[in-house]
């Protein structure tokens, strides 16, 4: 997972199977290419991983934030200041290429950490939206025909969306929270609508990523509205710390260096046998009058049948040339140990994911 060192605070992924039990299969997205930097515009500090996405896979977002990471990454150093680390409140914003999809908030006085995103509630906590990776939705401009009346099957034109794609993003910004009573929400009309119900041009630079981050389709709630919440009374306008995943289809971590190919070619031992001595076999006549007439007898024949050998000539031999099979076959031995060299053979599988 992506971790900030100086602060402690880490944020990671987990793919969920889905599951009719309580108890849901986890698996940590394997994260590659970890790299820290600073915003020239916000100063938010950036930890960036790229991770592999998975079609039609529910996701959660694990997050790790200490109370003291924000004075561990702004106070310097040298200041007596930061021997005494001071505890904040905190507030997330989520992002699914590029679109915001919810809020939350964490109080300094909370210590259980950490915490898990795998939904977002409607304001009066009637539905729900699951995190959710999805195969993209690509349509040929020149044939798709777009109903101005319809809204959710109008192809993205949102070059801030566009730009997004593949990316998912956790910004953090110092707060001041008060514990207040829950004001009563209007009840939701609509779910949020993210790019796994938006439709790509398939001429799109982005379009090889194949998968979408975003919300499922809505759901019934399995909670109540609260009637106590934490309310945000002064925030700073820019977050301090960002965790951000830039997830990519196995295909093009492949094509790319990132991550090793599992259709990579691989050195496979043939397995080599030992060479049994030449079977000879004597063909003879059944006939009573050649075995009294030894002038008559037919002259034994030698085959000789060697097994597992290179040699595919099956001539018969004389039986007076015994001595020379046997030079051949000493050679021919020589030879098949020669032959018997690893051979590198290429597994190459079809990839559909393109």
């Amino acid at each position: 997972m992506p971790t900030n060192t100086a602060s402690g605070s880490s944020c990671a992924i987990n793919l969920i199977q889905p599951s009719t039990s309580t108890d849901q299969k986890k698996t940590a997205c394997q994260e590659y290419k970890h790299e820290s930097k600073i915003d020239p515009t916000t100063g938010a500090i950036q930890e960036i991983v790229t991770i592999e996405s998975q079609d039609a896979s529910p996701f959660e977002i694990v997050l790790d934030v200490k109370p003291t990471s924000h004075s561990a990454l702004t106070n310097p150093r040298s200041s007596p200041v930061s021997r005494e680390m001071i505890p904040q409140d905190y507030y997330y914003q989520f992002y699914l290429d590029g679109i915001g999809i919810g809020k939350t908030k964490q109080s300094k006085l909370e210590l259980s950490m950490p915490f898990n995103v795998a939904k977002i509630y409607s304001h009066d906590y009637s539905t729900s939206q699951s995190l959710q990776f999805a195969k993209i939705n690509l349509v040929d401009p020149d044939d798709y025909e777009q109903d101005p009346d319809q809204v959710e099957d109008q192809m993205c034109q949102d070059e801030k969306v566009i730009k997004s794609l593949g990316t998912i993003r956790v910004d953090i910004s110092k707060c001041n929270l008060t514990y207040r009573s829950k004001p009563l929400a209007a009840k939701s009309t609509h779910a949020v609508k993210t790019t796994n119900q938006m439709k790509f041009s398939e001429r799109s630079k982005k379009a090889c990523l194949s998968t979408t981050a975003g919300l499922a389709e809505e759901s019934v709630s399995d909670r109540s509205a609260p009637t106590m919440e934490w309310q945000i009374t002064q925030q700073d306008p820019h977050p301090f710390l960002q965790f951000i995943f830039k997830y990519k289809p196995r295909s093009i971590l492949e094509s790319e260096g990132t991550i090793t190919s599992k259709k990579e070619e691989k050195v496979v031992p043939e397995t080599v046998e030992s060479d049994p001595e030449p079977e000879i076999i004597i063909n003879q006549s059944s006939s009573s009058h050649n075995n009294n007439n030894n002038k008559k007898k037919k002259k034994k024949e030698i085959k000789p049948q060697i097994i597992k050998s290179e040699n595919n000539n099956n001539k018969r031999i004389k039986s007076e040339d015994h001595l020379e099979i046997k030079k051949n076959l000493h050679t021919d031995k020589k030879l098949k140990r020669e032959d018997k060299k690893p051979k590198i053979i290429d597994l190459t599988l079809s990839d559909d994911d393109d």
